[in-house]
């Protein structure tokens, strides 16, 4: 069994208080400036009575806006009056990362959705981990979490499942994504890292999904648009939430599955593409080039994709070092 957390919450998480109730997070943290200190993370809890329990989660890499933005907008704006059922919501979950606008927490080079089920001796961000993975996943039957590119990457709109096994969750994840009001459905195979926090949610037997919205470090009002859809065409589907007006369109189910959906730089330098966001490109097809940065009369080296796909996801700064991914693939799925 876990060792149990060391964060303490301002909120007993088991009262079910009709209403908007506020607090903290506390992660202990004992340093030279502050030796009794804690890291105090935001938390809300929307209850609107008897219904489901739902977790809604942004801001795990701290340089992903368009979540912040819309859960942040919920907490103040929803009568709980109109729910049915109880949201857990926590708008900037990695808060060290969110306030330094970087992927992974300044405090302890930590990237949350790399450290589940976490450690509850760890570090801050592997005791947030632990303490989402013991503590709040546990509360919950359905989970989203918001993404985007990052400063790094920027996303075609997308809701977003890791696959199972277990057909008849599969059943209820596809289901969920296609409620979310976006183009697209991405079923990602479980050759990604497992440490996230939708696999964590998946081993707790939550319907965990997240999207990926915009990117490039900055919102957008379409981005912000999409993720509002997402959020309450999510809620509407689970049923904590009733929306009027007609059903989401239908989005486009496709795979990301395995190693050549991906394409990486091979050396340092300058990336100049020759291909766009939501393009589809064949097998062997250019993506662009690299030139060097310190020898102008250098070839160039070209990149090509291994296979055909839809450019779900680009690079956005134009350097590069050997690893950066510049861009990757969605398909459709096999017969």
């Amino acid at each position: 069994m876990s060792a149990p957390s060391r964060i303490r919450s301002d909120l007993d998480l088991d009262a079910r208080t009709p209403g908007t109730r506020l607090g903290w997070l506390r992660i202990p943290q004992s340093r030279h400036e502050s030796g009794y200190g804690v890291i105090p993370v935001p938390i809300a809890v929307l209850d609107g009575g008897e219904g489901p329990s739902v977790l809604l989660t942004a801001g795990n890499h701290g340089d992903e806006y368009e979540g912040q933005a819309v859960l942040r907008d919920l907490i103040r704006e929803l009568d709980p009056a109109h729910l049915r059922g109880r949201l857990i919501v926590l708008p900037a979950l990695n808060l060290p990362a969110v306030l330094a606008g970087r992927r992974d927490s300044p405090l302890d080079g930590g990237n949350l959705n790399r450290l589940f089920p976490g450690d509850p001796n760890g570090g801050p961000t592997a005791m947030l981990a632990h303490f989402i993975d013991s503590a709040l996943l546990p509360r919950v039957a359905w989970a989203c979490d918001f993404h985007s590119g990052g400063s790094s990457m920027e996303y075609l709109p997308c809701a977003m499942v890791r696959a199972t096994d277990d057909p008849a969750l599969a059943t209820k994840l596809e289901a969920a994504m296609r409620a979310m009001r976006l183009p697209l459905a991405l079923v990602v195979q479980a050759t990604q890292d497992a440490r996230t926090l939708p696999a964590a949610g998946l081993a707790r037997g939550v319907v965990h999904v997240a999207c990926e919205i915009g990117g490039g470090g900055s919102l957008t009002p379409a981005s912000v648009a999409a993720a509002k859809g997402a959020l309450y065409g999510f809620l509407d589907h689970v049923g904590v939430l009733a929306l009027d007006g007609p059903p989401a369109a239908t989005p486009r189910l496709m795979h990301v599955a395995g190693s050549d959906h991906f394409l990486f730089a091979t050396t340092r330098g300058l990336f100049v593409p020759e291909i766009g966001l939501g393009e589809t490109v064949a097998a062997g097809q250019c993506a662009g080039r690299i030139l060097s940065l310190d020898e102008a009369d250098r070839p160039p080296v070209t990149l090509h994709f291994a296979r055909a796909g839809l450019v779900v996801c680009r690079r956005v700064p134009a350097q590069v070092t050997p690893g950066d991914c510049v861009a990757h693939l969605a398909t459709d799925p096999g017969p």
